[in-house]
């Protein structure tokens, strides 16, 4: 649990850490779709995204729905993003980055039993500008989970198209 309660308040600090800069703010409202590999079973997953991009760092709320057969699985995530490479890219409409990712997941089986714990991890992808008003990102999540009981690890590979305003 200390181990939990140190990554959030690591993940609240990057948060909010960018907004005290004096850069501009940029929100976002965004879709996703992608693959999930749930412990070795993998489902299509759907999603939609809120954040706010300031600078070089990214902050989303996430939410995700995935389904395979009877088994459906439900995720909240708050993902930091923070870009790389920033001089090797500066010219470029491909920007890279890093990020963590904390969340709520919850997992409903054909026996209609639920399962609800927490996620954390990492992330990684490519965002591709397409003009000042939309990007696509490609992107894959790595989650550890705790206190459920069936699922020990989720990875995610998602294409996503956000909209700024």
């Amino acid at each position: 649990m200390k181990r939990i309660n140190k990554l959030y308040l690591t993940l609240l600090l990057i948060c909010f850490t960018p907004l005290l800069a004096k850069e501009k703010s940029y929100s976002f409202i965004g879709i996703q779709t992608g693959i999930s590999k749930i412990d070795n079973k993998d489902t299509p997953s759907i999603g939609v995204k809120y954040g706010i991009q300031q600078g070089n760092s990214r902050t989303s709320f996430i939410y995700s729905y995935d389904k395979k057969g009877n088994d459906k699985f439900q995720m909240l995530l708050l993902q930091v993003d923070m870009g790389i490479f920033k001089n090797a890219f500066r010219n470029s409409s491909i920007k890279p980055y890093l990020g963590a990712t904390f969340g709520l997941v919850q997992a409903k089986n054909s026996q209609l039993v639920r399962d609800r714990g927490y996620a954390y991890g990492l992330n990684t992808g490519l965002a591709y500008i397409l003009n000042d008003n939309f990007d696509l990102d490609l992107s894959y999540r790595y989650l550890k989970t705790s206190k459920l009981k069936n699922i020990d690890e989720i990875n995610n590979l998602n294409l996503s198209m956000h909209y700024f305003y």
